[in-house]
């Protein structure tokens, strides 16, 4: 692990059920700047990025180091990218959480491709139920095609 790599440990909640992978940035120092909740337990009530140690970052879990998608700036630009963004309040899991400033911070787009993954199997559900919805309503024998 190197300044300006993105690291990511595995994360649970609802029990275990629900694993994510949490982001950060690190600035090669034994510190890490990340986006978080200021209360796991209420992650939609605020938050905001933060430089910590490497082992608060990690929590007891293994660190990897992230290299999808590619960066496109070096890393001492990712570095001080994702360092400018220290305190800066406004985080939301859904549209601005830790995957999004380290992809920010490393490739310029502010994306979270878990969080896209979790909106296209939402979608999909939605459809789906939609669809077994729409096929109940249509009375057998109506000669009706669904």
């Amino acid at each position: 692990m190197a300044r300006g790599d993105r690291l990511g440990v595995e994360r649970r909640f609802l029990g275990g059920l629900v694993a994510y992978r949490h982001l950060g940035v690190d600035l090669g120092d034994g510190t890490v700047v990340h986006a978080r909740p200021d209360d796991f337990q209420r992650p939609f009530a605020g938050g905001r990025v933060v430089r910590t140690s490497l082992e608060e970052f990690a929590g007891g879990a293994e660190v990897t180091v992230v290299a999808d998608p590619p960066a496109v700036h070096a890393p001492e630009e990712v570095a001080g990218r994702a360092l400018s963004r220290v305190g800066r309040d406004g985080y939301c899991p859904v549209v601005d959480n830790c995957e999004h400033l380290a992809t920010w911070a490393a490739t310029g787009r502010h994306r979270s491709r878990q969080v896209e993954a979790v909106l296209a199997i939402a979608a999909a559900a939605v459809v789906w139920v939609g669809g077994a919805a729409a096929r109940a309503a249509i009375p057998r024998g109506s000669g009706q095609s669904a």
